[in-house]
């Protein structure tokens, strides 16, 4: 039996750890969806209470640990499993076990949980107990009359507070219907991870998760299915933007994007075309922040001087004129020489080299991504001319704007914006 098959597939669906014992109580495998979710020390102090230790043979457990954590054991008869943690979407109360004075939650008093539960994902009820019942069928001889996640949950006396029952009913009612349709939520810490990846420039793994699709596991936020689609992009580019500005790209850079890839996707009536899009702009965010990351200079101090800060923000603000040194001291609040001896000291340049070199880069976008003339593209940015804006760009880049663009330009985007 390849139990590491099996296990591996329970944590990509929980996105949570799951773990294999002999029946001396040993650890023998373990897989972990998230490397940061370390709860080894909770799951040792599991395996010695009188609440697993009494269970030999009897239904599958579902409990908690210090009511926070939840997790699930499981006898196989050949083996032991241990899932979680996790927590529920549902309410979910501690009872006693029937015919044992037991609790269905562990107190931990000397293990502080709070550090992990702010890393663990959430699940239904439905699919913690299913995966239960497939373990614990696993190797008994059972022909017929096989034990189900329905039995699993009444064993354990998983019922919802009596006292939240009244604005609880349509809850109630969409997870019934989810459970008849096998349905769950896309796993918390795929999101999660994703907005890490993204943050940490990490485009490789970002590329991979996002191969990781969910079919038929994001919730229904309409009845079309392509607004169904362009809604989950918006969230989805919307928190990839946010990890990229926590990892150091700025907001109006963030943002930009953001506007960019939401009005494309807006306008499409292809659902595939606009998950392409989407996993796209993800992967463009975590680009950007990987290029900063890499050309970011060690001699910049990690806390930025304020001022400075403003005068970027400013600078991103008004991309499309031409500004001034003694219009930005102004805006800041500042006199004219000292903003410029102050960014100068800060950044290694001047604001004038600074400026330049955004609108550079803001050029290679619009060269790549847009179909504009050069000529809408220098009068969009405040260039005297459409020569002056081919001279600071082949300046900085070593090539000219028609020259950057017949290299990166993309030839199916520009087919589609002709």
């Amino acid at each position: 039996m390849n139990y590491s098959f099996i296990l591996y597939r329970i944590t990509i669906d929980l996105y949570t750890a799951a773990r294999m014992y002999d029946k001396e109580y040993t650890l023998i495998d373990m897989l972990r969806k998230d490397p940061d979710l370390d709860d080894n020390h909770v799951a040792a102090a599991i395996v010695e209470q009188p609440l697993i230790r009494e269970n030999d043979g009897k239904m599958p457990l579902i409990f908690t640990i210090n009511k926070d954590l939840i997790y699930a054991w499981v006898d196989s008869e050949k083996n032991y499993f241990l899932l979680g943690p996790t927590r529920f979407e549902e309410l979910f109360i501690p009872h006693d076990r029937p015919g044992t004075g037991l609790k269905n939650d562990i107190t931990l008093p000397d293990i502080d949980t709070a550090p992990i539960l702010s890393l663990i994902p959430s699940c239904t009820i439905q699919i913690l107990a299913d995966h239960a019942a497939t373990l614990y069928n696993l190797e008994r001889n059972i022909k017929k009359d096989f034990l189900d996640a329905q039995d699993i949950i009444h064993a354990n006396r998983i019922i919802p507070d009596a006292t939240s029952m009244d604005t609880m009913e349509m809850l109630t009612q969409t997870i019934f219907d989810n459970v008849e349709n096998s349905f769950a939520h896309n796993p918390y810490n795929h999101e999660k991870l994703e907005v890490n990846y993204v943050r940490n420039g990490d485009v490789e793994s970002l590329s991979r998760l996002l191969k990781e699709r969910f079919p038929g596991r994001y919730g229904k936020l309409s009845d079309d299915p392509i607004k169904q689609e362009i809604y989950l992009a918006i969230v989805a580019i919307t928190l990839a933007s946010r990890g990229a500005i926590d990892g150091g790209l700025h907001p109006e850079t963030a943002f930009y994007l953001s506007d960019v890839s939401i009005y494309k996707i807006g306008n499409c009536r292809d659902a595939n075309e606009i998950i392409r899009l989407t996993v796209e702009a993800e992967l463009q965010y975590a680009r950007l922040v990987r290029d900063l990351q890499e050309s970011s200079d060690d001699d910049i101090t990690p806390e930025e001087n304020p001022h400075i800060s403003r005068c970027k923000d400013y600078i991103f603000a008004h991309m499309h004129g031409k500004i001034t040194v003694q219009e930005l001291a102004a805006a800041v609040g500042l006199e004219t020489n000292y903003l410029s001896t102050l960014f100068k000291r800060c950044e290694k340049k001047t604001i004038k080299q600074y400026i330049n070199e955004e609108k550079v880069k803001l050029i290679k976008n619009l060269l790549t991504y847009s179909s504009y003339s050069y000529i809408e593209i220098a009068t969009y940015l405040g260039f005297s001319s459409q020569s002056h804006m081919g001279m600071e760009f082949k300046r900085i880049t070593g090539m000219t704007p028609g020259e950057y663009r017949a290299k990166y330009v993309r030839e199916d985007f520009m087919n589609d914006s002709m």
